[in-house]
């Protein structure tokens, strides 16, 4: 991957999660407005349809950091187990922005068939400029927060197009324009790519999909450990680090019921340990011990 350079460069700083988003968001800005000066200094409809996915990459970025907040607000009343799941809303908002983008550019694209020029040198120097400030963005996203995984799917997709951009640009200078048009659908086509890749995520992200199954050995082996066995376990994310659920635990025989109680008590305490909140029901084989 093209950003993986800068990755290693920026790995070694200590930064916290708010200063990466702050990071990211200004190299992203710096970044796009390189692009759309680049765009309209050369002419190239490949740098164009790059820009305006530049300009879509800031809706996003603004969409997740405003979700990435939203979802450390505590839990409530409307959101018991917090509001983490809200920041699915970042993919939402960053697959309605390309959406949307992808729409303008089809038309513009359509719209230059009859012929145009390219100034082949800005459309370079833009396109590889602006590269260098998103790989810079790219990197510090991916730090920030793992939500930030769609915006830097989408935005790694800005250093492809950059290269995509400043090829079609110098064909289209030196060959003729519909090399340059062709890096804008080439361009385009990525972005759909990109859409059907992160509507993928966002499925798995509120499927209600299963833990781990080394979270379920984890419970296991607390429980026998405890002298609880576990009868019938029931563990989801609720997003990527965080794991929600139920556990059924039958105590062994002899086993007083305060004992057993505080044992589940510790239990529960201790999966928190791995960011999974279980709630954990003791049952009692004998009915005269069963507790309503």
């Amino acid at each position: 991957m093209a950003s993986a350079p800068v990755a290693s460069l920026l790995a070694g700083a200590r930064l916290t999660r708010d200063a990466w988003l702050a990071v990211a968001a200004l190299a992203a800005a710096a970044g796009a407005s390189v692009k759309i000066v680049g765009a309209l200094a050369s002419g190239s409809r490949a740098l164009l349809v790059d820009a305006l996915t530049c300009i879509a990459g800031l809706v996003g970025l603004a969409a997740s950091i405003y979700y990435v907040y939203v979802g450390r607000l505590p839990p409530d009343s409307d959101h018991p187990y917090g509001h983490s799941r809200l920041r699915a809303g970042a993919v939402v908002a960053s697959l309605s922005a390309y959406m949307f983008v992808a729409g303008v550019a089809a038309a513009e694209l359509a719209s230059s068939l009859r012929g145009y020029t390219v100034d082949a040198r800005a459309g370079v120097g833009y396109a590889l400029l602006g590269a260098g400030f998103y790989a810079v963005s790219i990197a510090a996203a991916g730090r920030a927060d793992p939500v930030m995984r769609v915006y830097s799917g989408f935005t790694a997709s800005e250093i492809l197009e950059s290269l995509v951009a400043a090829a079609g640009s110098l064909a289209g200078g030196v060959l003729g324009y519909q090399w340059d048009l062709l890096g804008g659908a080439v361009i385009l086509a990525y972005i759909f790519y990109e859409a059907v890749e992160a509507h993928k995520y966002l499925m798995d992200l509120v499927s209600d999909r299963a833990a781990p199954a080394a979270l379920y050995e984890r419970l296991r082996h607390e429980a026998l450990m405890r002298g609880l066995r576990p009868v019938r376990v029931r563990l989801r994310m609720l997003d990527e680090e965080t794991c929600v659920g139920d556990a059924v635990v039958v105590p062994q025989e002899g086993m007083g019921a305060d004992i057993a109680d505080m044992l589940a008590d510790e239990l529960a305490e201790e999966m928190r340990r791995f960011n999974c909140d279980v709630t954990i029901h003791v049952a009692y084989v004998d009915s005269k011990k069963r507790r309503g």
